[in-house]
């Protein structure tokens, strides 16, 4: 699990005039939306006594109470009253929780978990679809998955499984003519363009089997994001009709990932036809959902060593260099071994950019730890250990 990134925490939807508790990299937070209707996010702790504030309610000064005693939290983590000491009541300096930067799109409540300052961030993904209302129709769908964040994304740009996991989508008699043609990549991002030879389609009533014959090649996008761990598949069905699911995926803890998705659609943009995407995608999550519940090991390998790729699989090693360079050149890695002994005796917090501003003020709580950097050059020419062998 990586920090410095964002991720999604929930959809906006979820988060009216009450405090919610959510997961994200093994640790809890707390979501809650001010007076202006902005959404604040804090470490779910009171460093009082350990209150968990989500379980708390909002007040007049645009703070979350927490529901043992009473003391108020602003925006910033901030103790802006302790009701056992009275109004005007000095607060006590090191009564502060770490607070994380927010931002709502596509429906969504992204939240930084790090201390980077804003200039210094990789930004949330585009997704200009979403907005565009005239020409795209979109759908929700949440998924739940039993295995960690990085299975999830390579699971999702991988399109040779395709023909093996999802019948509507290949026939296993064509793998070999489903072919990579183009992959491209950057410091946090990769995408590629495929052909595929899936079957005719289906669903909407039966109409779609009009639009694609059987076996009809079709243009494939799959791209990931570093950011969210997002996933974007553009699927063009014919000359004229494309669908895109774009899906945030959010590390709860080592085992657990939540897949936040819409799929937007520029055909049959008509609400009648909303369940049935809706039905096919949680169709589709939930198939690949049954093959990454089982995988050994649970975690993505970090090399090759005790793994065979092919050709196919190079754009998943572009996947697993740009992950594998944040954590060895960045230490951007949460250590969780190094917090096993301390479980359930004590609680840490993602670090957050109040206490790279305020780097001589003692906190209450101490910050996960972070795998080291290896701080480690490659040359140009050696072959990366992502890379697939040759055949």
């Amino acid at each position: 699990m990586l920090t410095n990134l964002w991720y999604v925490a929930e959809w906006s939807k979820a988060v009216k005039d009450k405090p919610v508790r959510v997961k994200l990299l093994g640790q809890n937070f707390v979501l809650f939306r001010d007076k202006a209707g902005k959404v604040n996010c804090l470490s779910d702790v009171c460093i009082h006594r350990g209150g968990s504030l989500s379980k708390g309610w909002t007040t007049d000064r645009n703070c979350v109470a927490c529901p043992y005693h009473g003391w108020e939290f602003d925006a910033e983590g901030k103790v802006q009253f302790i009701p056992s000491r009275g109004e005007g009541a000095p607060i006590p300096e090191r009564a502060r929780i770490d607070a994380y930067p927010t931002e709502e799109r596509y429906g969504m409540i992204w939240v930084f978990l790090g201390d980077l300052p804003e200039e210094e961030r990789y930004p949330i993904p585009e997704f200009p679809e979403y907005d565009d209302k005239a020409n795209w129709r979109a759908v929700e769908v949440d998924y739940n998955w039993t295995g960690s964040v990085d299975r999830v994304v390579e699971n999702g740009i991988d399109i040779a499984h395709t023909a093996f996991v999802h019948p509507g989508f290949g026939y296993q008699e064509m793998a070999d003519k489903n072919e990579i043609l183009k992959v491209d990549r950057g410091e946090y991002w990769g995408s590629s363009d495929n052909v595929l030879y899936p079957p005719q389609l289906e669903g909407n009533f039966g109409l779609m089997k009009l639009f694609r014959a059987d076996k009809a090649a079709t243009y494939v996008t799959p791209a990931f994001y570093l950011p969210g761990h997002c996933v974007r598949l553009h699927i063009k069905v014919n000359s004229w009709m494309e669908m895109i699911i774009f899906d945030a995926n959010t590390p709860i803890d080592e085992n657990t990932t939540r897949s936040f998705a819409v799929q937007v659609r520029n055909f049959f943009k008509w609400p009648i036809f909303d369940n049935g995407a809706k039905k096919r995608t949680k169709k589709v999550f939930g198939e690949d959902g049954d093959i990454v519940a089982e995988l050994s090991p649970n975690y993505l390998p970090e090399s090759l060593e005790h793994e065979v790729s092919v050709e196919q699989d190079k754009f998943m090693g572009a996947w697993r260099m740009i992950r594998r360079k944040h954590i060895e050149e960045k230490g951007w890695k949460i250590d969780t071994k190094a917090m096993k002994p301390f479980e359930g005796e004590k609680v840490f917090t993602i670090p957050s950019p109040g206490r790279r501003a305020n780097p001589h003020f003692k906190w209450a709580l101490d910050t996960v730890p972070l795998v080291p950097p290896k701080r480690r050059s490659v040359p140009a020419q050696a072959k990366d250990s992502t890379e697939p062998e040759s055949v």
